[in-house]
């Protein structure tokens, strides 16, 4: 987080309470004022200078927003009556009881809280927050009310078009604070937030300016049946909420209704002709080339080969031609895509995964079918190398059954990076046993000579107990090799119930 300079506000502001002003003992002060010495500012609290851990004391402040959607209640924000950047804070295990008698606009003091900065192991970024003082309880006490601060309107736009540490420093004065962005384009389709465990209440999608708009404090409506509520490149009229970040900045509305639609200005999305300019024209975080609509833009696109992509001599946009289709993966309706390699004889290097997201791939790429792809490379969780933003066309004619890498072993696939040259690669293992058929998620480990490797049901939905018996032996299972980011560690993913043969060997 950046250093944020000292913020000096007005102290003649007179505040509407239903009670009498405190002194610093909890009475009344003779002429009615508040003591300062007692309290602390949220703009002290967004400040850096002040570390996680500084008891905080906030006295006169706004509720600006409540958590009552979804499993995850009690959290609620609030902010300075003044407004303006660093000017509110999530307030994070307040008595649920207390929380409960709360609405927007409420005057409150806070006690017994302090200063903390969360994150998460994956992230080196933090959400500033107030939770209750180390070994106490919080105190969250009604004294007025008042209006809520008007929205501060951001140009989602403006900001977005920015150089990355210049964008978040600027997003970062807004956290916490209720804005508004207007005339935002939808950049991404709803989905629930965590593809592993699918939650319709917790879903996202993004917009203009690099921004993430979640349903944490309201119901965002999402259904995998067509139409969509929103999808990509519908313009928004605006969008109001609450500046926050958990691994992206975001917007989170308090209601459904303060998502506005029919927009009449959106930005135009980047085309031919904006696609060497520098410019993140839409502001959708991709730049010139790297951006989708850039996809036919001559100048952006390399011919090579999936080897070379994989071997690290070719990024950006790419197109591959007439390339085997090895596997598909439609088992999540969010994470969806399909496994392409060089030829139909696997080989070191020569597979990679096409990623389309909640668009399933189309049923004329078939496994052995010939497709050209052409798309973005990317790294996705530092560790799989993918084709993102993709178009993929098939190939009238042509294609033969693709045949698996033998011969390789089962640590030497498995490792991180003896493994590396035969992720996305189509590979075959024989005579193997089900070590572990608990791992959760339907994993299951086998031995092969002693050697384990990981199985997931990534693209096939296979039953454990079935087809993986605990102690049962494997005559032939083939996959594709595939990196799994919730665990760290590569797997090895069937596509179809002929992958896996319990009897009569390999063919």
């Amino acid at each position: 987080m950046t250093v944020r300079p000292p913020l000096v506000v007005a102290l003649a502001l007179v505040v509407p309470l239903a009670a009498a002003c405190r002194d610093k003992n909890g009475g009344d002060d003779a002429d009615g004022g508040v003591d300062a010495s007692t309290q602390t500012r949220i703009y002290d609290v967004q400040d850096d200078a002040m570390p996680a851990g500084t008891p905080v004391t906030l006295r006169g402040v706004v509720v600006t927003a409540i958590d009552n959607y979804g499993p995850r209640k009690g959290n609620f924000f609030v902010a300075e009556l003044e407004g303006g950047a660093y000017s509110g804070v999530l307030v994070f295990g307040a008595p649920l009881e207390q929380v409960a008698t709360l609405a927007v606009g409420d005057l409150v003091d806070i006690t017994g809280a302090e200063k903390d900065e969360f994150s998460l192991a994956e992230d080196d970024a933090t959400v500033t927050e107030l939770v209750p003082v180390a070994g106490g309880e919080m105190s969250v006490v009604k004294v007025g009310t008042a209006p809520v601060p008007a929205p501060q309107v951001l140009d989602a736009l403006a900001i977005g078009r920015m150089e990355t540490a210049a964008r978040e420093a600027e997003y970062e004065r807004w956290e916490g604070v209720l804005v508004r962005v207007e005339n935002v384009s939808v950049t991404s389709e709803i989905r629930p937030v965590s593809s592993s465990n699918p939650d319709p209440e917790f879903v996202a999608f993004r917009i203009t300016g690099v921004l993430e708009v979640d349903s944490s404090l309201a119901e965002i409506p999402y259904s995998t049946t067509p139409p969509p509520w929103l999808t990509g490149g519908d313009c928004l009229a605006s969008i109001t909420g609450i500046g926050d970040y958990f691994f992206n900045y975001k917007v989170l509305p308090r209601a459904t209704a303060d998502i506005v639609m029919g927009g009449t200005d959106c930005p135009a999305a980047e085309a031919p002709g904006t696609c060497t300019d520098g410019i993140d024209n839409d502001a959708n975080g991709f730049t010139d080339c790297a951006d989708r609509g850039c996809l036919t833009e001559p100048t952006c696109t390399t011919n090579t080969t999936i080897a070379m992509i994989q071997m690290g001599l070719t990024t950006g946009m790419v197109t591959l031609s007439d390339v085997v289709v090895t596997g598909r993966d439609t088992f999540s309706s969010t994470s969806q895509g399909i496994w392409v390699a060089d030829a139909a004889v696997a080989a070191p290097y020569a597979g990679i995964y096409v990623f389309t997201g909640s668009s399933a791939p189309d049923p004329a790429w078939t496994i052995g079918s010939l497709v050209n792809v052409r798309g973005t490379v990317a790294e996705f969780d530092s560790q799989l190398t993918q084709i993102q933003q993709a178009t993929i066309t098939a190939v009238v004619g042509g294609g033969t059954p693709p045949t698996p890498v033998t011969g390789i072993g089962a640590a030497a696939l498995a490792d991180v990076t003896t493994g590396e040259p035969y992720e996305g690669v189509l590979v075959r293992l024989a005579n193997a046993t089900v070590a572990n058929n608990a791992l959760g998620n339907n994993k299951v480990s086998l031995s092969v000579g002693g050697e384990t490797i990981i199985v997931d049901d990534f693209a096939y939905p296979y039953t454990v107990a079935t087809d993986f018996p605990m102690g049962a032996s494997i005559s032939c299972i083939t996959g594709i090799m595939h990196w799994n980011h919730f665990d760290d560690h590569r797997i090895l993913v069937p596509r179809e119930p002929a992958d896996i043969v319990p009897t009569g060997g390999c063919p």
